[in-house]
């Protein structure tokens, strides 16, 4: 049976992440930490949830690209955006299925899931790139400043989650994600 403290965490996890997303989709457009969120999704909601939440937040991305930044409506940048999704929800699998099958330290399965997610996102983006436009935004410099990027969110939002936990008496990267 799942206390009213515990279902209260359970609503304010996904609506921070929800939160996070406008504000980093305003901040950042083309550097959204994707990989950050397909690591914690992985980590910390069932997978159907975790999906829904990845998709939402490629909405809320892409919706304020194209209505807010001025993203041009042509067929690399709607290309872009489409794969971005595919390599988003990708890299919350793949990010589940390590953390899934590693056992013992909390950390070392949340650095895991992060990893994962974050050479499937970017690999299968690359691999878009080839055809689709844009490979040069793949330079070294550029994927390091992405990792950066992805750490720092992936950093704040964990410690976010161990709040957030702390007063709900949830897990905060419970071993399998049932939030």
């Amino acid at each position: 049976m799942t206390s009213p403290k515990s279902k209260a965490g359970q609503a304010v996890w996904p609506l921070s992440l929800g939160a996070s997303t406008v504000v980093g989709s305003l901040l950042l457009a083309c550097v959204f930490p994707f990989a950050s969120f397909a690591a914690l999704a992985a980590l910390t909601m069932t997978p159907r949830r975790g999906l829904m939440l990845v998709t939402g937040a490629w909405a809320v991305n892409q919706a304020t690209g194209f209505f807010l930044m001025s993203f041009p409506w042509d067929a690399q940048a709607v290309g872009h955006g489409i794969a971005i999704l595919a390599a988003t929800l990708a890299a919350t699998i793949v990010a589940r299925l390590v953390a899934d099958n590693m056992r013992g330290v909390t950390a070392l399965r949340a650095v895991a899931a992060l990893a994962s997610a974050f050479v499937v996102h970017q690999v299968l983006l690359r691999g878009y790139a080839s055809f689709g436009g844009g490979a040069e935004n793949f330079s070294a410099e550029i994927i390091s400043g992405v990792a950066l990027n992805d750490a720092m969110w992936f950093t704040g939002l964990v410690a976010l989650r161990f709040v957030i936990a702390h007063f709900s008496g949830e897990k905060a990267l419970p071993a399998t994600a049932t939030a």
